[in-house]
């Protein structure tokens, strides 16, 4: 990760937990790390340990639900050099049904988790574009793709992190700036810590048994560490080219690229934008997802170009996708259904760009069908897909 280098990182909720784990993973990757948390002590000792190990980090107290306290913290971060990279992982939990959630509860979890990112990515992503290159981050949650009983206004929040990530990834296509979130299940931090006292006060279960629940509710098999999620983050600001954005990635302690040995044999050459078969490996699922068009929530498919149906009914594959429990990776064949041929080739650039925000450098086995006609009428194109999940 050389090429991060000298860059300057702005880490909040980074006085524990992922943000802390994120803190050093990006010092270790060269950066010059502002940590900032609203708790000094915590800001501080992790600053210390930074500095002892010969980085360059410096501790910023912030309230990021508070527009002044989040002007103090950029300014207070580009006394080491212009931000560069802003990861949002200030964060807070809740658990309780929707009939006994306050107002103040919602407006707590809606502040916490999604304005903080707003007020800090405002303040800092401008900066960014001007000079062309940035990283954004969000920490969001597994949660902000799917719902669950007693976590309404957490997931909402969460959710709408997700739908800010999105909606600021557009913005930014093109300027060298990314925007991307990774989005955890349960993770091995003093929140979840929490998480499970509340259960076991509330059930009168053992701690064992409120953390299988809390796993099994969430499909996984074991806690995500801190540091999985840091080398995400990690990953997903390295200087690349062809450096995703507006990826949702999950994180939920199953393995996706792993599942699948990539099968290219010598006599049939090297392959371009895609491999010549993947084998699925040991466990998981097999998922099919039918063939997806560009339909809209009303079940219609909207009038746009080409380059826009692609983009949403590859979006509308991923979605079935993640219901399921499955990320991008986890796709190990993508068939695209088109009616002009010659329209795909004319595009296939844009669409390129396209399929990169959604599925990042990962290439599946592939096809290109051309038909005469789809099920939809106004479709001009359908992709459908098989996955391990």
């Amino acid at each position: 990760m050389n090429s991060l280098a000298g860059r300057v990182a702005v880490v909040t909720g980074a006085g524990r937990g992922i943000g802390a784990a994120t803190a050093r993973a990006l010092a270790a990757s060269g950066c010059q790390v502002v940590v900032a948390a609203r708790t000094r002590d915590q800001v501080e000792q992790v600053a210390r340990e930074l500095g002892a190990a010969g980085h360059t980090a410096r501790a910023v107290v912030c309230d990021v639900t508070s527009e002044e306290s989040v002007s103090a913290l950029t300014q207070a971060a580009t006394i080491l050099g212009p931000v560069s990279i802003l990861v949002n992982n200030a964060g807070a939990a809740g658990s309780m049904s929707l009939a006994r959630t306050s107002l103040a509860d919602w407006n707590h979890l809606i502040a916490v988790n999604a304005t903080g990112a707003f007020l800090c990515t405002r303040a800092l992503l401008p900066g960014m574009v001007e000079r062309h290159w940035g990283r954004v981050v969000n920490v969001a949650s597994t949660a902000g793709l799917s719902g669950a009983r007693y976590i309404a206004a957490y997931s909402s929040a969460k959710h709408a992190l997700v739908g800010l990530t999105r909606s600021a990834a557009a913005e930014v296509e093109g300027t060298g700036v990314t925007v991307n979130a990774v989005c955890p299940g349960f993770v091995d931090t003093e929140m979840t810590a929490e998480t499970l006292d509340r259960i076991v006060a509330k059930t009168g279960r053992t701690r064992e048994e409120a953390l299988a629940a809390a796993l099994a509710s969430a499909g996984q098999t074991r806690l995500v560490t801190a540091e999985e999620v840091a080398t995400s983050v990690v990953a997903l600001c390295a200087d690349s080219p062809a450096a995703p954005n507006g990826l949702s990635v999950v994180l939920n302690g199953n393995a996706t690229v792993s599942r699948y040995d990539i099968i290219n044999p010598e006599t049939l050459g090297a392959p371009v934008g895609y491999n010549h078969g993947l084998l699925a490996t040991a466990g998981g699922r097999l998922l099919f997802i039918a063939g997806q068009t560009a339909r809209d929530e009303t079940g219609r498919v909207a009038a746009t170009d080409f380059v826009g149906q692609f983009n949403r009914a590859l979006g509308n594959a991923i979605e079935v996708l993640r219901k399921a429990g499955g990320a991008p990776t986890d796709i190990g064949r993508l068939t695209i259904y088109v009616t002009d041929i010659a329209q795909y080739r004319a595009s296939v650039k844009l669409l390129g760009a396209v399929y990169r925000r959604h599925m990042g450098s990962h290439y599946p086995a592939m096809a290109l069908v051309e038909v005469t006609a789809l099920v939809d009428a106004e479709a001009m194109v359908e992709i459908e897909a098989t996955a391990v999940v």
